[in-house]
């Protein structure tokens, strides 16, 4: 025990002397007691100097440390693997009754000189609950990494670890099982390591998409063990289709690797599943790994412009080859006056002076779509006209024009202008502008001014702005056939044209996606891994808002349909549909909110893995060295009453003394101020009983 304190301990000589005198003066000329008994004073200034001293004490701050030690037992922790792999060999039956029987005998033999935990690892590490042996992963090195965070600090005495010594997740446990210093590992293996004569895919490479009639590889890398000079099929099926094949011949090798390439087109829209088998040979030890599937999700990616011209023009033709060059767009070509049903579905509408050959009803009927336009407005189009299109300027009825170049904004708000486009763009040639000032009564987000030698006008060349109709975007002149003929003739290709205004449609197209309802949820889960999808739904003013109630619809592969609806958290949605059958669904969420409905639909997949039916021998080698490794022992299965022994032999498995520091200040203890209180109440009675008050 020691005391320790803020102040110096000579204080103590103050408190001391201040005690004394005050005690002194206090009961100096008392009449009282000159008729008491003397013991009756002597009492009195005694109480009172020592409940004086320890009132001053306290204000020391003394700290008071004490030290006790505790024992602690050591902890025998038993870890196995739960993983499928467990099961893949000829003593399957009895793996789990043996590891029982193993367990039992640790809790019965060690339970009062061990403090006992059993463990599992797989997928995930934790206590053993359920069925066992059904994880789709061998994660061996979390299951060390957990036990060395978990028991931090703590006294672990053994670690026994059961498992085949197969894993598919993680790297090598042997480097983690290292991150559990002074305990030894004990190891049981299970299986055995004898080779098997068998066939199995191991791997499957591809793209997690691929685009509409695209072509797309596929790696798959094949093992044959004791299959020598024998010859199989690896074939490629989608939709119950061959559509793919290539014969493979195994070598003399009693081990044989071989790696597959195919090329195959993408020709459906969605999430395709396409299936590898194997042509199964006489005698092999399992036919399940013969069989892999893997999914392609087959995205159609062009954006559909509709390009809507008037009459013939050089900048029409400019435009269009400008389009064409870019691979997500696909471009139609519209007469103004004649519009089809087929034109709705367009993502993006290019209007080339809608002033000529102008339809009311083609304008009505692109506003009700709501689609993103992008107006090239020239001299050719009249004022009247011009201010139908609610553009958020106001054009006077004037005929002039006049040759203007343009001159990139300052402050570009837009998107990233591109270097060589701001350098590029101040050389090319004039365009024709309608002569005369544009008053804005909106504001516009603009990109290019116009310019007039080297004054900047107010008057933008190239702007986008908002109205109730959707998004649109603006070039206000004529000409552009001349920057890329300016272009071609002096860099041989038109790329600084091509890309300003590609980036002008792309970012209409990405301005047009807002919705009030949103989903959230991976494109991929496992048949093991539970699906949950999160919604969120915005009011007009983009504040989050619970009110509505949202429904999904999910549609498996055979067109079977379940309707659920969200709950509501916080202040999202959320829908827990648990695990899921292997296979491609599609859902679709709606709700109504205003009157107005609001929907999203999309596809995912849930893969059936088979990745822990590959191992057909055990990998005992790696666990030897892991118990080499911690000076233990591998034992196996068969044999593993003989660890029992082994454990008690051990003398470094011991209980471990723990020294405890405690520190207190003395106001902490309630029985110093309990003394206190009884001093001076002593000192009160006394002096109540000899007639002091």
């Amino acid at each position: 025990m020691h005391l320790f304190s803020e102040y110096s301990f000579w204080w103590l000589i103050p408190i001391l002397l201040i005690s004394f005198f005050t005690t002194i003066f206090f009961y100096r000329n008392v009449e009282w007691l000159s008729g008491a008994p003397n013991w009756v004073k002597k009492t009195l200034v005694s109480l009172r100097f020592t409940s004086l001293f320890l009132i001053l004490l306290l204000l020391l701050g003394i700290l008071l440390e004490t030290i006790s030690y505790q024992e602690e037992k050591p902890i025998l922790l038993t870890l196995f693997d739960s993983s499928a792999s467990m099961k893949n060999y000829k003593d399957s039956t009895s793996i789990s009754k043996d590891i029982e029987n193993l367990t039992a005998s640790i809790n019965s033999k060690f339970s009062d000189k061990y403090a006992l935990n059993t463990l599992t690892i797989g997928e995930k590490f934790g206590k053993p609950k359920g069925k066992l042996f059904t994880e789709n992963q061998s994660n061996l090195q979390l299951g060390f990494e957990a036990i060395a965070s978990q028991y931090y600090n703590r006294n672990i005495g053994a670690v026994v670890f059961i498992s085949d010594g197969n894993y598919n997740q993680g790297v090598n446990p042997i480097y983690a099982a290292k991150n559990i210093p002074l305990a030894p590992i004990f190891t049981i293996g299970v299986g055995d390591t004898l080779p098997k004569k068998d066939q199995a895919i191991q791997n499957v490479s591809s793209n997690d998409f691929a685009f509409l009639h695209a072509k797309f590889p596929v790696e798959i890398d094949l093992e044959a063990v004791k299959l020598q000079n024998q010859s199989s099929t690896v074939s490629i099926l989608h939709q119950g289709k061959v559509i793919a094949s290539k014969k493979i011949n195994y070598t003399r090798k009693a081990i044989d690797y071989k790696h597959i390439t195919f090329e195959l087109e993408a020709n459906k829209i969605g999430f395709q599943q396409y299936t590898i088998q194997l042509s199964a040979l006489n005698n092999e030890y399992t036919y399940k790994n013969n069989v892999a599937s893997f999914y392609i999700e087959i995205i159609d990616n062009r954006n559909k412009v509709l390009f809507i011209a008037g009459a013939p023009h050089p900048d029409v033709t400019a435009l269009k080859t400008t389009l064409e060059k870019d691979e997500n767009m696909q471009v139609q070509i519209a007469n103004s006056t004649q519009w089809k049903e087929e034109y709705a579905s367009a993502d993006l509408v290019i209007w080339h002076e809608p002033g000529v050959d102008f339809s009311s009803n083609t304008f009505e009927k692109l506003k009700t779509l709501k689609k993103p336009i992008f107006f090239f407005i020239g001299p050719n189009t009249p004022s009247n006209i011009l201010n139908q299109l609610n553009l958020g300027f106001n054009s006077f009825p004037n005929k002039q024009t006049e040759e203007v170049q343009a001159s990139v904004a300052q402050n570009v708000n837009v998107f990233e202008m591109p270097t060589d486009i701001a350098k590029e763009i101040g050389f090319f040639p004039p365009v024709f502008v309608k002569y005369g000032d544009l008053n804005f009564t909106k504001d516009m987000d603009i990109l290019l001014y116009q310019k007039l030698g080297t004054i900047v006008k107010k008057e933008p060349l190239l702007f986008f702005g908002k109205r109730t109709e959707g998004n649109f975007g603006v070039f206000y002149g004529e000409g552009i056939w001349k920057w890329k003929f300016y272009e071609y003739s002096k860099n041989k290709d038109t790329k600084v044209v091509d890309q300003l205004f590609q980036k002008a449609f792309a970012y209409l197209l990405v301005k047009q996606n807002k919705s009030a309802l949103h989903i959230t949820l991976p494109r991929k889960f496992s048949s093991k891994e539970e699906v949950r999808i999160k919604a969120e739904f915005y009011n007009p003013s983009m504040e989050l808002i619970t009110t509505p109630s949202i429904q999904l619809e999910l549609t498996n592969e055979n067109k079977k349909k379940s309707n659920y609806q969200f709950g509501v958290t916080s202040n999202f949605y959320t829908l827990p549909l648990g695990t899921l059958a292997a296979g491609s669904y599609s859902w679709k969420a709606s709700t109504v909110f205003n009157g107005k409905k609001h929907q999203k639909q999309g596809t995912f997949i849930v893969e059936n893995q088979i990745i822990e039916q590959l191992d057909t021998k055990a990998n005992h080698l790696l666990l030897r060295q892991i118990a080499a490794n911690s000076n233990a022992k591998f034992f196996h299965l068969n044999n593993a009453e003989t660890l029992i022994p082994t454990i008690e032999a051990r003398e470094d498995i011991a209980s471990v003394s723990f020294e405890h520091k405690s520190t207190h200040n003395l106001l902490d203890y309630v029985w110093i101020l309990i003394v206190i209180i009884g001093l001076l109440g002593t000192e009160w009675f006394i002096k109540k009983w000899f007639g002091g008050y």
